[in-house]
């Protein structure tokens, strides 16, 4: 017989509400995923990606998941955590940077501090990888990619009666941005090109 997960506590919805009413730019477009089951009693799970001023083309692509374990995680050092995916291909020159990481990481707490977005316990990886064709695929051209996986426990900022969930949904999508070339205020005109499309 199945066991019946318990009925989601009345913080967890009102965060997830949060995120489904943040506002955001015209050109990020977000779908519902399903949830993990195995990271937390509770989970909350979106799909995002960048679109190109035509909307044909995805110029960065990730995912955001919330979790929350009611009673906190010594780990996360809270009840709350972000887990967020971004990828994008890259300019040739940004490719070549060899502080890449390190860039891509600032864009990340960027991000969020532009955003107002309050966090402790941060970590994370990214990840930069190159494609070349070969044989029937030698005519497309070398592209290369960075990947930022991260994770952090959300948390009041000063003055604040609580979380603002709402700013970090936005802070992910504002990093999906940066990633995509574009600037925070982008509304739909692309004004650098993409190095590719994610579609």
């Amino acid at each position: 017989m199945a066991l019946s997960r318990p009925a989601e506590p009345r913080e967890f919805t009102e965060a997830v509400a949060a995120l489904s009413a943040a506002p955001l730019p015209a050109a990020i477009d977000l779908e519902a995923l399903p949830a993990p089951v195995n990271l937390a009693p509770f989970a909350h799970a979106v799909g995002g990606a960048v679109l190109s001023a035509s909307g044909e083309d995805d110029l960065a692509g990730g995912r955001l998941v919330l979790l929350h374990r009611p009673g906190g995680h010594e780990e996360w050092r809270g009840a709350w955590r972000c887990v967020v995916l971004v990828e994008a291909d890259l300019e040739a020159e940004i490719a070549e940077d060899p502080l890449l990481a390190e860039v891509g990481w600032s864009w990340l707490m960027d991000s969020l501090r532009d955003h107002g977005a309050g966090f402790t316990a941060e970590s994370g990886t990214v990840s930069r990888s190159s494609s070349r064709g070969f044989g029937g695929l030698s005519g497309r051209p070398a592209t290369t990619a960075v990947e930022i996986r991260a994770s952090w426990t959300p948390a009041p900022v000063p003055d604040a009666e609580g979380i603002d969930f709402a700013a970090h949904l936005q802070a992910w999508c504002g990093l999906m941005m940066m990633c995509a070339g574009l600037p925070p205020e982008y509304e739909g005109v692309a004004n650098l090109p993409p190095a590719g499309s994610r579609r």
